[in-house]
């Protein structure tokens, strides 16, 4: 079976912010870096620039990016106005606007939104962990390999962050029922998408467990769910929380379209086994 591999190194120009986003900036540098995409910023910003294969833009509550043509001064509008001078095949231009939706009467945003051309993307990923995965994806070129597909009775999904206690769960969970494990790593070169996809139907359920990463399961299982065929994919999908760490509004997002729930440590491996019992009786 083929499966996409990631295959080019990625650098990227982290641009300056106004002061109410430089915590989220320190944030997304840690992010990129984690992933394994190598992360440039300095005052010297056209020759840095120049030399990447793209730059990001944070957008804040402050308008420090010129879009009309008024003249900000600040390091960060003459940043931006050199990214769009080298917007081109070869580069682009992220603008991420991590509030997420915004009001039509704002009009620094809608200003920066009818700027988007081609080679310029606009992300409102309110999480740095998505939106380094939608950056990753759209800037990295691919390469089919072949991958053995497992049959099993669950394909057991997690992020690497909750590497710790998805071990000790997997250990639990292998004395009872055959298990193929992934576990997401930011910096790993593999086509998740593509490799679930194609690993999923030789399994029996899915399972995705976070414990810190909530933000990232939630937004990739609903993933998962739609690229599977969501309600009449014949491999049913269950969201597991850790309740050391995961809340149970963060799963509201899911009622009525897959089952969720959060647990305490030791009785996930429980949780998961009636799930099984229940989606292999009615298969």
């Amino acid at each position: 079976m083929l499966i996409s591999l990631f295959k080019q190194h990625i650098r990227v120009f982290v641009a300056e912010v106004s002061s109410d986003m430089q915590a989220t900036r320190k944030k997304l540098c840690t992010v990129l870096k984690k992933a394994g995409i190598e992360v440039f910023s300095d005052s010297n910003s056209d020759e840095t620039m120049k030399n990447c294969d793209c730059s990001v833009h944070i957008l804040g509550k402050e308008n420090i990016y010129d879009t009309i043509g008024s003249g900000y001064n600040s390091l960060a509008g003459k940043q931006y106005r050199s990214a769009k001078e080298l917007r081109s095949k070869k580069f682009k231009m992220f603008v991420w606007n991590p509030a997420g939706n915004i009001n039509e009467t704002n009009f620094y945003i809608n200003n920066i939104r009818r700027d988007i051309v081609e080679n310029t993307v606009y992300s409102s990923k309110t999480s740095p962990i998505v939106f380094v995965e939608e950056l990753r994806g759209i800037m990295s070129v691919k390469s089919n390999v072949e991958q053995n597909i497992l049959e099993r009775d669950i394909f057991f999904i997690y992020n690497d962050l909750d590497k710790d206690t998805a071990t000790i769960i997997l250990n639990m969970i292998e004395d009872i029922q055959t298990v193929v494990s992934l576990g997401i790593t930011m910096n790993s070169n593999t086509d998740y998408t593509e490799y679930i996809k194609n690993q999923l139907p030789g399994c029996k359920i899915g399972v995705v467990y976070y414990d810190y990463a909530g933000d990232w399961a939630v937004s990739f299982a609903r993933q998962i769910w739609k690229d599977t065929g969501g309600n009449s994919s014949r491999v049913p999908l269950f969201v597991i929380g850790n309740s050391a760490h995961a809340k149970e509004e963060d799963l509201k997002i899911f009622d009525s379209i897959m089952e969720t729930s959060i647990r305490e440590q030791s009785l996930i491996p429980l949780d998961i086994k009636v799930f099984y019992d229940k989606a292999t009786a009615s298969a």
